[in-house]
């Protein structure tokens, strides 16, 4: 009988101590990818949610540091931030890192982008 409550106890015990563990972290390494940001960024974007934008873009450039629509994302933020010709100067620094037509079409949209802020800009 006491060895039954013993073995009651351990299993008690076990249980709980298993179940106060802590929560299993899954990795889902398909969501942290320099595209998979960047989408994110311009969707928060067209929100209106800046910063939580160009953390992402922050987080594009950071696992690809060569990722032209990263920075297209991050000067399309410093424009918002009424930093316009600092984001033209990272659209040249995007300019110059383009590595396939795609990157290159994302790059002349944040041209155009920025140029229609500017035109709203009053002085």
């Amino acid at each position: 009988m006491a060895r039954r409550n013993n073995l009651a106890w351990l299993v008690l015990f076990w249980v709980l101590l298993v179940a106060c563990g802590p929560d299993t972290i899954f990795l889902r390494p398909a969501l942290d990818t320099p595209e998979q940001h960047v989408k994110n960024g311009n969707s928060l974007l067209t929100r209106g949610k800046i910063d939580a934008a160009d953390a992402e873009f922050i987080r594009a450039k950071s696992l690809d540091d060569d990722y032209a629509p990263a920075y297209v994302g991050l000067a399309l933020v410093q424009g918002h931030r009424g930093n316009l010709d600092g984001g033209f100067e990272t659209l040249e620094k995007a300019r110059g890192i383009v590595a396939t037509p795609d990157e290159a079409k994302a790059v002349d949209r944040g041209f155009n982008l920025l140029e229609g802020m500017r035109s709203t800009v009053q002085y």
